[in-house]
């Protein structure tokens, strides 16, 4: 029994010593390991480009401009700003990535975990590049984990593949990750908006600081009902863009709304309905409080989208005889 004992005193000890050499002595060596993309944390403020593609094509291409990240992936020569806050969180989880355990080796059952490469018909993959100007990492994604607490990696120049403990979401349309505030103003830095047709009435901001409405001669619908609509206006959301090469009839205009800024700023909104296969709404912005680039887009709307751009002066309103 005594014998048995020390024994296991031995391997215990053996095996103590060899997690200090290990661990203890290069914990730096050995949390790199673990890592899926090493080096990446130490580069991800030096990145200038990044690549997402699948195995139809590139789904999202942005490159870095300043402190500004420009969508490349849209057109030719034209590009578009990035949700930046989006890719940071993307970034972050990717270089955080650790291996929990290594999956099949077998280009054969690749498939089964959706790691083949996305040049295969039929991938299911995605690939990802992001680099530096000096340094390049390329990694296979595939699905998620049955638990939901992971996805399935493999780098293209490996035959290993691997779960790891990131899901890291991926952009699931090339519109998602752009910039989704595309007008450079708040509520409180707003002077006053005229809306024409249905009919015309205009929005401004009284001598106190609150939103009044102009001509109104009934009350509020309810308390906040014009703030409301000021944010569904200034933070409207769009479906997809597109670069602006002829202007929709004029026959398909539908509302104008021009906003003044407190400190002179303009900008016009011009939505049209379209008739296209796509249906829906398509917005052209020009002024001051967009960027000048973002006046060579068309904005698309969906019906649901757009009725916030095209609320009735009624609705902002209690009507005679409504409880």
């Amino acid at each position: 029994m005594t014998r048995v004992v020390i024994l296991f005193l031995l391997v215990v000890v053996t095996l103590g010593a060899g997690y200090y050499l290990v661990v203890e002595r290069h914990p730096e060596q050995t949390a790199q390991s673990h890592l899926l993309l090493g080096g990446l944390a130490s580069q991800s403020n030096s990145l200038t480009q990044i690549t997402i593609e699948n195995t139809e094509g590139p789904l999202f291409k942005a490159r870095r401009e300043g402190e500004q990240w420009l969508a490349t992936h849209l057109d030719s020569v034209m590009t578009f700003p990035v949700d930046v806050e989006t890719l940071a969180g993307f970034v972050s989880a990717l270089s955080q990535a650790h291996i929990i355990e290594p999956k099949t080796a077998k280009a054969s059952r690749y498939a089964l975990l959706g790691v083949e490469p996305v040049t295969q018909p039929g991938a299911q993959s995605t690939l990802l590049t992001i680099a530096t100007d000096t340094q390049q990492w390329r990694v296979v994604l595939g699905n998620l984990a049955s638990s939901g607490l992971g996805r399935y990696a493999r780098e293209p120049s490996q035959r290993q593949s691997y779960l790891i403990d990131e899901t890291l979401p991926l952009p699931l349309t090339p519109y998602e990750w752009l910039l989704p505030d595309v007008i450079d103003a708040g509520l409180t830095t707003l002077k006053s908006i005229v809306i024409d047709k249905d009919p015309a009435f205009t929005l401004y901001k009284g001598t106190e600081g609150n939103w009044q409405l102009s001509e109104n001669k009934l009350p509020l619908a309810y308390p906040g009902v014009l703030a409301h609509t000021l944010n569904d206006i200034v933070n409207f959301e769009y479906d997809s863009v597109a670069p602006l090469i002829n202007e929709p009839a004029a026959a398909q205009l539908r509302r104008t709304i021009d906003i003044t800024a407190e400190d002179g700023k303009l900008l016009t909104m011009t939505l049209y309905q379209m008739d296209d296969d796509e249906g829906g709404y398509s917005l052209l912005l020009a002024g001051d409080l967009v960027a000048a680039s973002l006046s060579e887009w068309m904005f698309r709307l969906t019906d649901f989208q757009a009725r916030g751009l095209l609320t009735p002066k009624a609705e902002l309103l209690q009507q005679p005889g409504s409880p």
